[in-house]
C-alpha cells in the first residue's frame, strides 16, 4: 500500500488516514505476534523454559520484547518525519511574529514600497505591449480618415462649382439600362444572322459577325447620349456626339440598303426604297432609344457624377473599416483595462496582507502548533497501544507456558512486574500544553 505524505500544509484529514492506517498495522502485527506468543509460551512450558528458580525470563520472552521494540522504532520512524514539518513552520512563524513586534513599522512600510515599485512597473510594462497596438490602431483610422475627406474634399469642390450636391439621374437603375441596351442590341442578332449565311462562312464566324454589328448600335447610342448630356461641362463632347450620330447614320444607312438587297435578292424582286427606309427607320427607332436611356441615366456633369459615386463607394468603405477599427479598439482597450484590473486587485491583495499580516501569522502559527500537537498525541497514543499490546503477548505467553508445565509452578522470573517499554512521544512536550 503507497504510503501517505504529509506536510506542514497537509489537512488533518490526511492526518488522521495516517494515523488510523498505521493503527491497524500496528494492531495486525500484534495479532500475528500475540499468537506467536501462545505458541512459544507453550514450547517453553513443555521445557520447563525458564526454570522455577530462574531469576531472569526466558530468551523467548525476550524475543517477544525486541519485536515489541522494533514496533515501536517503527511508530517514531513513520511518526517524526510528519511532526518535524509542523514544527518547523509554527518556529517560522513564531520568528516572524517576533521580527514582525521588533521591525514591523520599517518592514510594513518597506513591503509596502516594493508592492507599490512592483505594481509601477507592471503598470508600465503593459503600456509598453499595449503602445505599438494602440500606434497601428491609430494609424489605421488617420489612413482610412485620410483617404475619405480627401474624396470628400474633391465632391464638395465640384458641388460648389456645379452648384449642386448630387447628380440628377432620372433612369436610376443601372441594371434596367444594361438591359435596355442588350435587349436593343439583341434584336439586332436575328436579322443579321440572316443576313450574314448569305457570305456561306461557318455559323460560329457569322454568329461573331452578326453580333459584332448588332453591338455598334447600343454603343453609339450609349456614348452619344453621355456627349449630348455633358456637352455643356466639356466642350469637346459636342463634336464628340455629331461623330457618333455621323457613324450611326452612314452605318445605319448602308446596312439597311445591304439588307434591302439581300431581301430582294430572296424574293426575287428589285430593291424597294421603302424597305430601305423602313430599315433605317427601326434602327433609327432602336438608337435613339438608346440614345435617350443613356441620356436621362447620366448627370449633365461628368465629374459630379463620378465624384459622387466615387464618393460614395469611399463613404461605405470608410464606415465599414471605421467600425471594424472601433471594435478593434474597443476589445484592445478592454484587454488593456483587464490587465490594468489584474495588477490593481494584486496590488489591493497584497496590501491588506500587509495590513493583516499580524493576523494572518498569528492564525497560521497557532494552526501548524495544532497540527504538531494533534500528530504528537496521536503517535503517542499510538506508542501506548504498542505498550499495552507488549504486555498482553507476555501474558499470553505466560499463561501458555504455565498450561504445559507439569508443576504448574511459576517461575521465580516472573514475581517482578513486566517492565514498560520506553516511550518516545511520552517524553516530547506539546508546543500548547494548553
Amino acid at each position: 500500500m503507497k504510503e501517505t505524505k504529509l506536510n506542514a500544509e497537509s489537512p488533518p484529514r490526511l492526518i488522521s488516514q495516517l494515523v488510523s492506517q498505521a493503527k491497524t498495522d500496528f494492531l495486525t502485527t500484534h495479532s500475528l505476534l500475540e499468537k506467536q506468543a501462545v505458541t512459544l509460551g507453550e514450547k517453553d512450558g513443555f521445557l520447563s523454559i525458564p526454570s522455577v528458580d530462574d531469576v531472569q525470563v526466558s530468551p523467548n520472552e525476550h524475543l517477544l520484547r525486541n519485536e515489541y521494540r522494533k514496533l515501536l522504532a517503527e511508530c517514531r520512524k513513520k511518526g517524526k518525519p510528519y511532526l518535524d514539518a509542523p514544527h518547523l513552520a509554527a518556529k517560522v512563524y513564531a520568528q516572524k511574529l517576533t521580527d514582525l513586534a521588533e521591525n514591523g513599522e520599517a518592514t510594513h512600510t518597506k513591503e509596502l514600497d516594493t508592492l507599490t515599485q512592483k505594481r509601477t512597473a507592471e503598470i508600465n510594462e503593459i503600456d509598453r505591449a499595449y503602445q505599438d497596438r494602440e500606434h497601428d490602431l491609430a494609424e489605421k483610422v488617420h489612413t482610412a480618415e485620410r483617404g475619405y475627406r480627401e474624396v470628400r474634399q474633391d465632391l464638395q469642390d465640384i458641388q460648389s462649382n456645379t452648384g449642386r450636391n448630387h447628380p440628377l439621374i432620372h433612369f436610376k437603375s443601372g441594371i434596367l439600362y444594361f438591359l435596355l441596351l442588350f435587349g436593343i442590341g439583341l434584336a439586332e442578332v436575328p436579322l443579321n444572322l440572316q443576313i450574314f449565311q448569305k457570305f456561306g462562312e461557318a455559323f460560329f464566324i457569322t454568329m461573331i459577325m452578326a453580333s459584332s454589328l448588332a453591338i455598334a448600335i447600343p454603343v453609339l447610342a450609349h456614348f452619344t447620349g453621355v456627349f449630348v448630356k455633358q456637352r455643356k461641362e466639356k466642350k469637346e463632347y459636342t463634336y464628340f456626339a455629331i461623330l457618333c450620330i455621323a457613324v450611326f447614320v452612314i452605318f445605319n444607312f448602308g446596312v439597311s440598303i445591304f439588307r434591302t438587297a439581300v431581301l430582294a435578292e430572296a424574293m426575287g424582286q428589285a430593291p424597294n426604297d421603302l424597305n430601305i427606309v423602313i430599315f433605317t427607320c427601326l434602327n433609327l427607332i432602336l438608337f435613339i432609344i438608346g440614345v435617350l436611356a443613356a441620356y436621362f441615366r447620366h448627370d449633365e456633369s461628368y465629374e459630379l457624377e463620378h465624384i459622387y459615386e466615387d464618393y460614395q463607394k469611399a463613404k461605405k468603405s470608410f464606415n465599414q473599416e471605421n467600425d471594424a477599427l472601433k471594435q478593434q479598439k474597443a476589445t484592445l482597450a478592454a484587454q488593456k483595462n483587464q490587465d490594468l484590473k489584474v495588477v490593481h486587485d494584486t496590488f489591493e491583495k497584497g496590501k491588506n496582507a500587509l495590513n493583516n499580516k499580524k493576523d494572518t501569522l498569528i492564525t497560521q502559527h497557532s494552526e501548524h502548533v495544532q497540527r504538531y500537537d494533534e500528530l504528537l498525541n496521536s503517535f503517542a497514543a499510538l506508542e501506548e497501544i504498542i505498550d499495552a499490546c507488549y504486555h498482553i503477548a507476555i501474558s499470553k505467553y505466560r499463561s501458555a507456558n504455565l498450561s504445559q508445565r507439569k508443576d504448574r509452578r511459576s517461575p521465580d522470573s516472573w514475581q517482578n512486574q513486566v517492565p514498560n517499554l520506553n516511550l518516545h512521544f511520552a517524553t516530547v512536550a506539546e508546543l500548547d500544553p494548553n
